[in-house]
């Protein structure tokens, strides 16, 4: 007698189904938790921006260019890009 499978075991096995195509677009609606919503190319461009500001600063150092929030929101845009890649 097989085994009833986890839920999540056919969470992954509904995600990673052949029939199920999961296509990005650049208008797709994104939710940033407490920031606000953004498009999909609206939010990659600024979390690759923001990459690339703090890099520079980094080299720099220039350790005064970014605060704590910024940085958070950088995290949290990161997140939802990274969520939503999923």
């Amino acid at each position: 007698m097989a085994r009833e499978k986890s839920i999540m075991e056919k969470w992954r096995d509904w995600r990673l189904d052949s029939t199920f195509v999961n296509e990005k677009k650049g208008d797709d609606k994104i939710q940033v938790p407490g920031i606000g919503v953004y498009t999909y190319d609206t939010l990659k461009s600024k979390v690759q921006r923001m990459a690339k500001d703090l890099e520079k600063s980094a080299k720099r150092g220039s350790w005064d260019k970014s605060s704590r929030n910024g940085i958070r929101a950088f995290a949290e845009m990161w997140n939802a890009l990274a969520e939503y890649d999923k």
